[in-house]
């Protein structure tokens, strides 16, 4: 139990966003011409393209978290020990992860629907679709 609720909290601060400012703090602010003779004013120069952006460190942090996690819990969940989690495998993890994260939602849910999320959360992480979920897939899933 101990393990799951660790595991929450790391993907839930892993899911933090980075803030990024798009205006450079330390550009100096434009001054206005000021000028005593009747001339037409210069165009104004349009400002240089902004580079690419470099990858969000959040998004490489919330991977390298989520794969920490797998390395860590998924033999615990890997009943049979075949490094692949079958459906009552995979669901009963992901039951776990659900339930720990203390989402109100998950609390509602019945039986059946907690059930049909589970079943739906295998199909979507089995991109092979082996009816297996391996430790890449899993990475993949949790990820987002």
């Amino acid at each position: 139990m101990l393990r799951i609720l660790t595991a929450s909290s790391i993907l839930a601060l892993a899911a933090v966003p980075a803030i990024a400012q798009q205006a450079d703090p330390m550009a100096a602010p434009e001054a206005p011409e000021t000028s005593t003779d009747a001339v037409t004013p210069a165009p104004a120069a349009e400002p240089a393209p902004a580079a690419d952006p470099a990858p969000a460190p959040a998004a490489e942090s919330r991977a390298a978290t989520v794969a920490k996690l797998v390395d860590a819990e998924f033999p615990a969940y890997d009943a049979n020990k075949n490094g692949e989690l079958d459906e009552p495998e995979f669901s009963k993890w992901l039951l776990a992860l659900h339930a720990a994260g203390g989402d109100a939602t998950a609390k509602a849910m019945d039986d059946t629907t907690k059930a049909k999320w589970a079943k739906d959360g295998f199909a979507a992480a089995d991109t092979d679709k082996s009816q297996k979920v391996s430790k890449a897939e899993m990475n993949k899933f949790l990820a987002g």
